[in-house]
């Protein structure tokens, strides 16, 4: 029930003042800072998040007076990781969608609009999904294989500002909510294969700047 009327209360918001409302479009860049894919304990403890980059088209709606706005991103992004010395390229379109709060302070309101925001992302995988990894310790190969997920859900929580009207920055948690990839490793030795299966998890730091038309 408290989810419904929470529900209620956002689609009421949204159209009580549309006269008032301010919707707006823009172009937005930034940095993917993956961290170390979860749960991998590989021999040397060479598993470690790399940086990447994404691009793409945004569209913001805005209620001045109650402070309430929605935004969505279409992006391409790139994302890296490393295993095993082995270089895990990520390629996905992103579809991220915020519900922010912009805060009111007067003072400073007609240069900088300081905001919050929180919200869902959908990523699809356009890239190679499957990475062999070979390497020899003491005599022994370790054959290991990173499958990336065709698709993941995760969450965005950030805070940022719109500077001047146009300009916007941004800093962004993606926190995965389900596995974002299988890691098999399988270790070669004399008459048997040991094999050993983890779902593992990257979540992302994202620093953005945004033209906002």
């Amino acid at each position: 029930m408290k989810k419904f009327f929470g529900i209620l209360l956002v689609i009421t918001l949204f159209t009580a003042a549309p006269a008032a409302a301010q919707f707006n479009f823009g172009v937005k860049a930034g940095v993917n800072l993956a961290q170390k894919p979860s749960d991998i304990k590989d021999v040397a403890n060479q598993a470690k998040g790399k940086t990447g980059w994404f691009i793409g088209p945004m569209a913001k709606f805005t209620i001045p007076v109650v402070g309430l706005g929605l935004e969505a991103n279409l992006l391409y992004s790139q994302k890296s990781s490393e295993v095993n010395g082995e270089t895990i390229n990520s390629h996905t379109i992103d579809l991220p969608v915020y519900l922010r709060y912009e805060l009111s302070l007067p003072a400073i309101n007609k240069f900088l609009e300081p905001f919050v925001a929180i919200g869902p992302q959908w990523s699809w995988n356009i890239g190679d999904k499957n990475f062999d990894i070979s390497q020899d310790w003491s005599g022994v190969t370790d054959y290991s294989k990173y499958t990336l997920r065709s698709s993941n859900l995760s969450l965005n929580l950030g805070l940022g500002a719109v500077i001047l009207n146009h300009f916007q920055v941004h800093a962004n948690y993606n926190l995965a909510l389900g596995s974002s990839a299988d890691y098999r490793d399988e270790m070669g030795a004399i008459g048997s294969v040991y094999k050993n299966v983890i779902k593992t998890k990257t979540n992302t730091w994202q620093i953005s700047v945004a033209y906002i038309f």
